[in-house]
């Protein structure tokens, strides 16, 4: 099974309320911050063939400096994004989650340091060791238990219940890690031991807590508290073509490793929140203590070099400087924040496109805030290394779109291919024929395809820039040769019916 991830990046476009003019360096003296960022933006834009928005958020001693929107919540319908634009952010969720775990055990509701063993509702499966583990070790990713189907029933196919998981969780295998490892489950796991204390799920305590007294009225955990016109769309940028894909979350596969939406605005909020505390809900030793290396590690990230992780937030080094920070990515969003708490600096980033183009815009808002020297020759040079690494992308791409639009003759009829399969820890897949060609349905996933022979479709999706092959395998059966089982994603199915 082969799964190749491309950066589709094809398209000029020009952004609504900004200018083209390409500037690099914050200069006080000749213009706003405010006119330079617009013109810097509307640069990439056209540069980076962005088809999206991008959202801009800053903060600064206490005061708002920046909070704008570029380009649009959906190219397609042409509405463009603002500042109290929705936007997925994916697994900057666990900002907020783990905020929200240290407010609970200020306030004496749960105690972090409680093992494991005391604290969960269930079982886990008996080659999971986790005698000496607590909850604090779910919110720094040091628990030692992987990411299993769980992760991906709750993040991507939803159609759960809440029982179905709890089975899951006591039933289903587990990647068992040392250190720190990142994932996704340890954040689910900690939310339903929020809800077996509390008798309150994660949804509804990090909106009485958090976002209520914050006064953040745009954020949610819930996509139905949304008009789905005002969520930006995720784009992709292909063979010249912008499209707006579909939005692909919904309330069962919003979990609290990675599902909230946020504006500009809101974040603005969130960002001022964790550098002033205000209103004060937490007391400055529990901020200090969000924003520790609670657990040590090096991982790079752009300019960004990671050493630690504390409750929810990566603890790293910027040009000198400390920054504690997440981002979030899913497909066609991305998101980041920023924090320099010796600066009182806060920054958002949020965008529903995919595209290198985000580190670029962190490295030229910390640069400008944070003063670096020659900072337009140090811009200058990353946007070479990242126009670099773009351009290496460029034969896997062209290579793969090739083969996917090649035009074979399909060697039996759509019915052979079509029927529901089975994976036994994921569930239900549906094929089905639909436009001349098989479509495959994974919950609330769905993805088109052409026929590039040998019983394989290449598949892709509309909301992002994921190619891949789904290999189908045949017997006869009593209705003659129909397909038995197929491979997607590394994963078997087998057929049903």
């Amino acid at each position: 099974m082969r799964q190749v991830l491309l950066f589709i990046i094809a398209l000029s476009l020009t952004v609504c309320n900004t200018k083209t003019q390409n500037s690099f360096a914050i200069d006080q003296d000749l213009r706003s911050e405010q006119e330079q960022i617009n013109d810097f933006i509307g640069q990439l834009i056209s540069d980076f063939e962005i088809g999206g928005a991008i959202g801009i958020g800053i903060v600064k001693d206490g005061d708002i400096i920046i909070q704008e929107a570029y380009g649009f919540r959906d190219q397609n319908m042409n509405l463009p994004a603002t500042a109290s634009t929705p936007f997925y952010i994916a697994s900057m969720t666990k900002s907020f989650i783990g905020t929200l775990a240290v407010l609970l055990a200020e306030n004496g509701e749960i105690d972090l340091e409680d093992p494991l063993v005391n604290s969960l509702g269930f079982k886990l499966p008996k080659d999971v060791v986790i005698a000496d583990k607590t909850i604090e070790d779910l919110f720094t990713h040091t628990s030692g238990i992987g990411n299993s189907a769980v992760g991906i029933k709750t993040a991507y196919t939803g159609n759960f219940t809440e029982e179905e998981i709890y089975n899951d969780l006591e039933t289903l295998s587990y990647p068992i890690t040392q250190g720190y490892q990142y994932s996704n489950l340890g954040y689910i796991i900690g939310a339903l031991i929020f809800k077996q204390k509390l008798n309150e799920n994660w949804k509804e305590l990090l909106h009485k807590r958090l976002l209520k007294p914050l006064e953040m009225t745009r954020t949610s955990a819930n996509v139905s508290d949304y008009d789905p016109d005002e969520i930006a769309k995720p784009h992709t940028v292909t063979n010249g073509v912008v499209k707006t894909g579909p939005f692909l979350k919904k309330d069962d596969t919003m979990h609290a490793a990675g599902g909230m939406l946020t504006t500009v605005e809101d974040m603005n909020k969130w960002m001022n929140f964790h550098l002033n505390n205000e209103p004060s809900l937490l007391p400055i030793e529990a901020f200090d203590y969000i924003h520790s290396d609670l657990v040590g590690f090096y991982e790079k990230m752009g300019t960004l070099n990671s050493y630690g992780y504390g409750m929810g937030w990566n603890q790293a080094d910027w040009n000198e400087y400390e920054i504690s920070w997440h981002g979030g990515g899913y497909p066609g969003y991305r998101s980041l924040c920023l924090l320099s708490r010796e600066e009182n600096l806060g920054i958002t980033i949020l965008m529903n496109q995919e595209t290198p183009a985000m580190n670029l815009i962190a490295d030229f808002l910390l640069g400008a805030f944070l003063e670096i020297p020659d900072f337009k020759g140090f811009i200058s040079n990353r946007k070479n290394l990242i126009t670099q690494k773009r351009e290496r992308y460029q034969f896997v791409r062209d290579s793969t779109l090739a083969e996917g639009n090649k035009k074979y003759q399909l060697t039996r009829t759509f019915e052979g291919y079509e029927g529901v399969y089975l994976n036994e820890e994921l569930g239900e897949m549906v094929v089905k024929s639909e436009s001349g060609s098989l479509k495959f349905i994974v919950g609330n996933l769905s993805f088109n395809s052409n026929y590039i022979g040998d019983d394989t479709f290449f598949f892709f999706s509309d909301a992002d820039q994921m190619y891949g092959t789904m290999d189908f395998y045949f017997e006869t059966q009593n209705k003659g040769e129909v397909a038995s089982s197929l491979d997607f994603s590394e994963l078997s199915y087998k057929r049903i019916k």
